[in-house]
């Protein structure tokens, strides 16, 4: 396409870190008005690069062009203000106010002005807000709303912009009706958007797909189904390269080796023939000396040859393993518990669903909590982690529970990916915690930030380990663990869950995904 039916223009694009190197090579990149998906690991930099394209990353420092033809809107995943109301956060509160004052008699011409023919708006943003099945009070605090129904008032809100948008991760916290809803208005569209997100349901609606890596930015044609084709094409072709590659190192060694052995036994000929013959030591010098020279350039040529393998094998790789699913240790067996760990009667939660709930659960056992945004599953896991009371009911619990809300929190505070290990595990020498770090693919670079500053894949993969690292499997509460995580650590979660020798109680809006989890125990909340 040409440049002028362009959205955005981004030639050699690069930024940086204060007094560090660049993150990623220069960008080239044409944004259409179509629908479009940016994908990549965690920790690659893709809100990163989402908040430069919006212009609002202004620590950081910048080469290239970057220039925008068409008018965009930015929603980030970070919320907005808490505590002001859903008209407010709509920019309708002047209007909201002027109505109020000419209704109550009010003959002030601003307030007319402000209104213009927008009368009906109040009646209007309640329908508005009951088409969408969110509360209809137009006062109503935001910190009032459940995390679903706050994240698609803000799509609803961006929607209604018209203009071409920059999302970042913004299926989080949907129950399924909402993922539904959100799927058919990303597809009727049209002024086009860049998605970052690792929702399959989602990116299997797109028509391209760029992944971000510290190698670049690659452009695959086509959906999520398509990508996954293109890239594992890519894997095995990458695979083929380095076994060839490898293939003629050995080989080139080997033809070397020879060429070596010949050279030293000429060499190790001229000296006898030095010896022995009857030329003039002058000459047979000169010859001696010929003979170390083409030594010296064979053994040149050699170590230039191998250092170009080398330095190919040494690309190839890190290509390789850039996407290599990291390993994790195996986690420790679950203490053993008499009776049920977890007793709940009656049990009347203090948010969302009013129905007393009653079950129990062993050390071992793996239950799946449902309901849909705001019917208080996240409520549930913050009461039996002792976090706030219930209304009425018993709740017993015979082991500490690990509880890791959507923001891993317990996490917080830590200076660094080391310094969380030591405080929440027994392990103390720092070559070994730095080897595992390793290990899940926190380099020496990432150590440096504080754990606040990981990205939500890099503190998820990091938990794991913390958690394979305890003496005893503890119980957990996990609350949509699969928020904020791309494809590799979703698979680490998965593969660690899958083989956990304790139990526990998961909320997800994504069942498809944790099937295999073989979940024995369900709680509704309806």
């Amino acid at each position: 396409m040409s440049e002028s039916s362009a959205v955005l223009l981004c030639r050699q694009f690069q930024w940086t870190h204060p007094g560090l190197e660049f993150l990623h090579p220069a960008i080239d990149l044409q944004l259409q008005r179509k629908a479009q998906a940016l994908v990549g690991l965690n920790g690659c930099g893709k809100s990163l690069f989402l908040r430069c394209l919006a212009g609002l990353e202004t620590q950081l420092s910048y080469s290239g062009e970057l220039l925008w033809q068409q008018p965009f809107y930015y929603l980030s995943q970070l919320e907005p203000d808490l505590n002001q109301s859903i008209c407010c956060y709509l920019g309708l509160d002047a209007v909201f106010d002027a109505l109020e004052r000419v209704e109550a008699g009010g003959l002030d011409q601003t307030d007319f002005d402000r209104i213009g023919d927008r009368w009906l708006a109040k009646a209007e943003l309640r329908q508005w807000l009951l088409e969408l099945n969110l509360p209809i009070d137009p006062a109503l605090p935001l910190c009032a709303l459940s995390g679903g129904q706050l994240m698609k008032l803000r799509l609803a809100k961006a929607f209604a912009t018209k203009h071409f948008l920059l999302l970042d991760e913004v299926s989080n916290h949907l129950d399924q009706p909402a993922r539904l809803w959100l799927q058919q208005q990303l597809k009727q569209y049209q002024a086009g958007y860049l998605l970052v997100s690792h929702d399959v349901e989602l990116l299997s609606t797109v028509d391209c797909i760029y992944q971000l890596s510290p190698l670049g930015l690659e452009k695959y044609q086509g959906n999520y189904q398509d990508f996954l084709q293109q890239s594992q094409r890519q894997q095995q072709q990458l695979q083929q390269q380095n076994d060839k590659l490898k293939q003629q190192q050995k080989s080139q060694q080997q033809q070397q080796q020879r060429l070596l052995e010949q050279q030293q036994q000429k060499h190790h000929q001229a000296k006898k023939n030095k010896t022995h013959a009857n030329q003039a030591p002058i000459l047979l010098g000169r010859k001696a000396q010929q003979a170390e020279q083409s030594h010296g350039r064979l053994q040149l040529q050699v170590q230039a040859q191998q250092q170009e393998l080398s330095a190919k094998r040494q690309q190839l790789q890190l290509q390789l393993d850039y996407r290599d699913v990291p390993k994790l240790p195996s986690a420790a067996a679950a203490k053993a518990c008499s009776g049920p760990l977890l007793y709940c009667d009656g049990l009347v939660l203090p948010y969302g669903s009013k129905a007393p709930l009653s079950f129990q659960l062993n050390v071992q056992q793996r239950c799946v909590v449902t309901g849909s945004n705001g019917s208080g599953k996240s409520t549930l896991l913050k009461v039996l982690a002792g976090f706030i009371q219930p209304i009425q009911g018993l709740v017993q619990v015979k082991q500490q529970l690990w509880y890791l809300d959507q923001h891993l929190s317990l996490l917080d505070n830590f200076p660094g990916a080391v310094e969380a290990i030591r405080a929440l595990t027994m392990s103390q020498q720092e070559s070994q915690i730095r080897t595992s770090l390793s290990g899940i693919g926190l380099g020496a670079q990432r150590l440096t930030l504080p754990t606040q500053q990981l990205s939500g894949g890099e503190r998820m993969k990091l938990l794991l380990l913390i958690l394979a690292l305890q003496p005893y499997a503890p119980f957990l509460l996990l609350d949509e663990p699969d928020n904020h995580l791309d494809f590799q650590a979703l698979a680490m979660l998965q593969h660690f869950l899958q083989s956990y020798p304790a139990g526990f109680m998961l909320v997800t809006h994504q069942n498809a995904q944790w099937q295999q989890l073989d979940f024995s125990a369900v709680v509704r909340l309806d």
